[in-house]
């Protein structure tokens, strides 16, 4: 029985551009719906917008050593901030969600807690349409556009040194360091910053991963859907650590405190056995699919 013969790689021009294409694209999905968020305040969009910043800051950080000098650090920052702006309101309508879906005769829609986090949702909404149309998209369209037009072999030797495969490959290495780092600390309970550093990590490979898949054709599918079960349970623990934060700046009745204070702490324990019981059963290792 003949094996089956390996897959050849796109040749460097191919990656290169892919590379520049999917940058982009990520760029243009970016305002397109700061557009529609602009016009609509669709709370759908508005998760859509931040989700795409995050996947434009991961094009960016692959971009970032490679492209010439120029205005980066303006771009990376302004890009940043739009991600921060619109975390506020994510978090308050997760809230929302939450304690509503666990409505008992203690806490209800009429309760202390809603009619607070409903005056928080609309100053937030003002924040963001002030932060997205001072969002300063034309000069910052332009500095994109100059940035992939100007990633090429040539500049690429000048930075690196290394071929395209070779920089996706040490940046592959660079992403799961920290997860292999953080994995086994994370499922100690009171060990909450390391599982916040390793929602960022498994966010930021995923992230990458997407990206590669697209430029270099290869299927990473179950190793995404693994980071993205992963990301989901450890993304869930951290918005109780955002409630509680939110919960900490408002003034509430004490026996709603108590019993909102009571099912953070329920639903953390259980999402930590959750986690545990993942990384036991589906761990994560390294991946470069050749």
């Amino acid at each position: 029985m003949q094996s089956k013969p390996a897959r050849l790689w796109p040749d460097s021009a191919t990656i290169l551009e892919r590379f520049r294409s999917v940058c982009f694209a990520q760029w243009e999905e970016l305002l397109r719906l700061r557009r529609a968020v602009i016009k609509t305040s669709d709370l759908d969009d508005i998760h859509d917008l931040r989700v795409a910043s995050r996947r434009f800051r991961a094009a960016l950080e692959l971009m970032y050593p490679i492209a010439p000098k120029g205005s980066k650090a303006e771009l990376r920052k302004s890009v940043r901030k739009l991600t921060r702006i619109l975390g506020g309101l994510r978090n308050i309508d997760e809230a929302q969600i939450f304690f509503l879906s666990r409505v008992q005769t203690d806490i209800t829609a009429d309760s202390t807690l809603s009619h607070k986090l409903s005056d928080l949702r609309a100053m937030e909404l003002k924040r963001i349409e002030k932060a997205l149309k001072s969002f300063d998209h034309r000069n910052l369209d332009r500095m994109v556009r100059e940035m992939v037009a100007e990633i090429n072999e040539e500049t690429i030797n000048e930075r690196t040194g290394i071929s395209m495969l070779a920089y996706f490959s040490d940046v592959s290495i660079e992403r799961f360091m920290p997860i292999h780092q953080l994995l086994a600390v994370s499922t100690i309970p009171e060990h909450r910053e390391p599982r916040h550093a390793l929602r960022i990590a498994i966010k930021k490979l995923r992230y990458f991963l997407e990206i590669i898949a697209a430029v270099l054709d290869r299927d990473y599918t179950v190793c995404l859907e693994l980071l993205k079960e992963y990301q989901s349970i450890l993304g869930r623990m951290n918005d109780i650590a955002e409630f509680e934060l939110l919960l900490g700046k408002l003034k509430l009745p004490a026996d709603e405190r108590a019993f909102l204070a009571s099912t953070l702490l329920a639903e953390d324990s259980a999402l930590l056995e959750n986690f545990t019981e993942l990384t036991e059963q589906k761990p994560l290792a390294y991946t470069f699919i050749i």
